[in-house]
């Protein structure tokens, strides 16, 4: 079996640093309340000055730690700069979409969401590192029948090519997917080839984990970072291999091999829970304000 990720032996820090954090949003959408609101309410609840603001508000907080989600301007991260800011970009999945960092040069550190955006994109003399997401707390275990195999895809549209194409599968995208998440107790999760199969970060994995579903899904790399090469439900994206392994997941369904693919998901939502991810930040941060400026 390949190794699957594990956290480091990190451990919260003493306390929290008496400067700020703010997590600079350009635009407001899921990656902005996962990556941006909710760490920053979680690190409040263990002390620290953090907050989520808006980029036109950012002139309202004093010389700190900056993370931006995602984008950037050269000109508000030069202004930032030397107002006496120090700054974090956190990647996400623009490293899909585009083949540099922008204005990286800038960033005193860079967070990333696989080992192979790491080894990529990351810089030797930086305290860059993986973090991943965690799991969004709106999602809780399932609910569904322990009889037979429910198969859910949530997410959108324009995510999954053959949406609406399979026959075994309920898709749910939008705000629905919080409320009928507890009707699955399995998952699908199709990565098309290229930069997305490379680089997308670990949301379907994780919330599968967080309701302790099972997944069907490709072998993108970081899926199998987190869940190993030898994970029970592994597909190709074109459509005979899916409903394959969605086949495999049916006739499987509470078998031993069924539970040994319940098992990785539990260890992937230990790893990914909110308070190892914050353990994770708070690393981070304390490793930059001892870094000179």
């Amino acid at each position: 079996m390949s190794t699957i990720a594990t956290r480091s032996n990190t451990a919260p820090s003493a306390r929290p640093l008496s400067i700020p954090v703010a997590f600079v949003k350009y635009y407001e959408k899921g990656s902005t309340v996962m990556g941006a609101d909710q760490v920053a309410a979680a690190l409040r609840e263990r002390g620290w000055d953090a907050r989520s603001v808006p980029v036109v508000e950012v002139g309202n907080v004093p010389p700190g730690i900056l993370v931006l989600i995602k984008t950037s301007r050269l000109d508000h991260l030069v202004r930032w700069k030397m107002r006496g800011h120090k700054l974090v970009l956190d990647v996400q999945d623009t490293v899909v979409f585009k083949r540099h960092i922008k204005n990286k040069w800038l960033y005193d550190a860079l967070i990333f969401k696989s080992r192979r955006q790491l080894a990529d994109f990351g810089r030797k003399d930086k305290p860059d590192r993986v973090i991943y997401h965690q799991w969004d707390p709106r999602y809780g275990a399932n609910q569904a029948t322990k009889d037979c195999l429910a198969l859910g895809y949530l997410g959108l549209p324009r995510s999954l090519a053959v949406w609406g194409e399979l026959p075994e599968v309920e898709y749910v995208s939008g705000d629905a997917m919080f409320t009928e998440a507890p009707r699955f107790n399995c998952h699908l999760s199709i990565r098309e080839p290229g930069r997305e199969l490379l680089y997308k970060p670990n949301c379907k994995v994780s919330t599968a984990a967080a309701c302790e579903a099972n997944l069907v899904t490709t072998r993108d790399l970081t899926t199998v970072e987190l869940l190993g090469e030898d994970y029970p439900y592994y597909c190709e994206p074109e459509r005979e291999s899916i409903l394959a392994a969605i086949e495999k997941a049916k006739a499987s369904f509470g078998s031993p091999e069924w539970e040994r693919g319940l098992e990785r998901m539990r260890a992937v939502r230990e790893l990914t829970r909110m308070d190892r991810v914050i353990d994770e930040y708070e690393t981070l941060f304390h490793d930059l304000a001892a870094r000179p400026s």
